[in-house]
């Protein structure tokens, strides 16, 4: 017997937005006469692709569709078959409000639409959200940030330069692009054309190119020019919108990954979202932070197997079970928080975000033994050379690397080649006594000195293990400027690592990593005050870096600790009496 059909497809749809550019859209219907709420995804990576639309956003649609939604698929301005110039961010907000507007006009539809979606899709349901659209009742970013200046673009005021010249050179090179190039001049097109071949078929040597902006890569695209130029890194956005926080009661179903390179911008948009309620009973927005990287949602990430329990969330029901409840009045039946903790491989549960039970413990550095301890210890110093044309490479943590699909340049990666460099410090703990539970934001707090007019300052958390191999778990970054200081005194910089959730087993111990280098993840900080998206091989400068402990230069590392798990721990409020006391 044959099943009647469970949905009707309607492609290519025109939808007219304000200033009447027209925006193609699929829309796949259920099998049924009455209104129903409809699914919105608006994609820069072409609507009928499956693995952009469904896999990675993490929604099945013929579940969807026999639960009674429309789902609704645009390409967004300027892509594949809609129409306009594509800038990213800068008209997602506006196009996306506007189809809303459009949808809710549609007989098809009850007035009720949510939105789904990962990357870049989860920045064109945040942008928006901040339009406040009549009608748009919860969406469910995936893998995407806040903001689309720092977390997107930048980190620590560095630039995130593999990331957004592999997107360059690879999503956002597509078919049109290379339509838009046969109308450049004969001398436009070949250098464009060049740039764009030379770059996919090695991008890590396009990552060291010199300088990175230049005549070749705005020509091909733009909007580069904006994201690269120096007075933008690390300042304000000009797409990014926050005021939605005080007048919007959408509902969130935020998804981010521990290894993924927005992570720190999605736990930035719970905290955000839920910033909106007065009371936390009640409140809708959800979290759930899997071990995931970008483009790789499985059970191996770097060299860790997770096991299975790594990918035992069904997303796609998590996504449906969500948008049941927000669109149906209900509250969501899911725990507030979700996450999962590697080293013990487990997932749990929690009422908030940040954990409440959790203690921020110190780890001073003690540059004389290269160690870390419970206490500040005796005045050491330590140094490094840090020469940009030998910048220390990156080697695992939160990357945008080929092979990104795979895993195969993020996650936890074993340290040995760079433990062994000299411009890299290595301080190291004593074997735990106990397991380690460890979750949210670890930061570094140095006392440091440099003969550089700017430099970077970097920190990476290891996990060594009893056979000595070391486990990079996470890493950042933080631009410094000599600007305003008077004289060579050392000054304290904090350096933001990022949020982890780890087990950290008995007999292990913690290591930190500093360095002034993390390439190509970053971009090279030419020490020399040149701006580093201009800054070319001549323009490179070595400089002395200098890291101070004990006195009254307590460098430490701090790592939020489970309480349960330390039941010696201090209250956060007399740990931070102890750390001004050392100053």
């Amino acid at each position: 017997m044959t099943k009647q059909a469970t949905f009707r497809l309607i492609d290519n749809v025109d939808v007219a937005m304000r200033d009447g550019v027209l925006l193609k859209t699929d829309l796949w219907l259920p099998a049924t006469d009455g209104a129903c709420p409809v699914l919105l995804q608006r994609t820069p990576y072409r609507k009928e692709a499956p693995f952009g639309s469904q896999y990675i956003s993490a929604l099945e649609f013929q579940a969807a569709l026999r639960r009674g939604y429309a789902i609704a698929i645009q390409d967004t301005r300027g892509r594949y078959q809609s129409g306009g110039e594509f800038i990213p961010f800068e008209f997602e907000g506006r196009d996306g409000a506007d189809t809303i507007d459009w949808l809710r006009r549609q007989p098809f539809c009850n007035g009720n639409v949510g939105m789904f979606g990962a990357s870049y899709v989860g920045a064109t349901q945040v942008l928006a959200l901040s339009e406040n659209p009549r009608g748009l009742k919860a969406i469910a970013p995936q893998l995407t940030t806040a903001r689309h200046d720092e977390t997107w673009m930048y980190r620590g005021g560095a630039l995130e330069l593999a990331f957004l010249l592999l997107w360059v050179i690879e999503a956002l090179s597509a078919d049109h692009i290379l339509h838009r190039m046969a109308g450049m001049p004969t001398d436009v097109r070949e250098r464009s054309q060049a740039f764009l071949e030379f770059s996919q078929r090695n991008p890590f040597a396009a990552f060291a190119r010199l300088p990175i902006l230049d005549e070749a890569i705005t020509e091909l695209a733009p909007y580069v020019g904006d994201w690269f130029d120096p007075r933008m890194i690390g300042g304000k956005s000009r797409s990014s919108r926050s005021d939605w926080v005080k007048t919007n009661e959408t509902a969130m179903l935020v998804v981010a990954g521990w290894n993924d390179i927005f992570l720190e911008g999605s736990i930035e948009l719970f905290e955000k979202a839920k910033s909106r309620w007065a009371r936390q009973s009640g409140m809708p927005d959800r979290l759930i932070i899997g071990p995931w990287s970008h483009g790789n949602p499985s059970d191996w990430q770097g060299e860790e197997w997770l096991g299975q329990g790594a990918s035992s969330i069904d997303l796609p029901e998590e996504h449906l079970a969500f948008f049941d409840s927000i669109l149906q009045d209900r509250q969501p039946a899911s725990p507030t928080v979700r996450y999962f903790r590697s080293g013990s491989n487990s997932w749990h549960a929690a009422p908030d975000w940040p954990l409440p039970d959790t203690v921020a413990v110190p780890h001073f550095l003690d540059c004389g033994r290269g160690t870390l301890g419970s206490t500040a210890g005796a005045k050491a110093s330590a140094a490094y050379v840090s020469d940009p044309s030998t910048p220390v490479p990156s080697v695992g943590g939160a990357t945008f690397l080929p092979g990104l699909l795979l895993g195969r340049n993020s996650g936890p990666l074993d340290q040995a080649s760079i433990e062994i460099r000299k411009d890299v410090l290595v301080f190291t703990g004593q074997s735990l006594r106990d397991d380690l539970e460890v979750t949210g934001l670890v930061t570094a707090c140095l006392w440091v000195t440099s003969s550089a007019t700017t430099c970077d300052w970097t920190a990476k958390l290891c996990e060594v293990d009893q056979n000595g191999r070391s486990l990079g778990i996470v890493d950042g970054i933080q631009r410094w400027t000599r600007a305003n200081l008077m004289g060579d005194d050392p000054i304290e910089l904090t350096i933001h690592l990022g949020h982890i959730s780890r087990l950290f087993r008995k007999g292990h111990r913690l290591r930190l990593q500093i360095a002034s280098s993390n390439f190509p993840r970053f971009d090279r900080n030419s020490q020399s005050g040149v701006a580093s998206t201009l800054a070319r091989q001549s323009d490179f400068v070595v400089a002395t870096q200098q890291v101070f402990s004990g006195g009254s230069h307590p460098s430490r590392l701090i790592i939020p600790v489970v309480s349960t798990s330390y039941p010696s721990a201090p209250s956060l409020s007399r740990l931070n009496e102890v750390c001004r006391s050392a100053l």
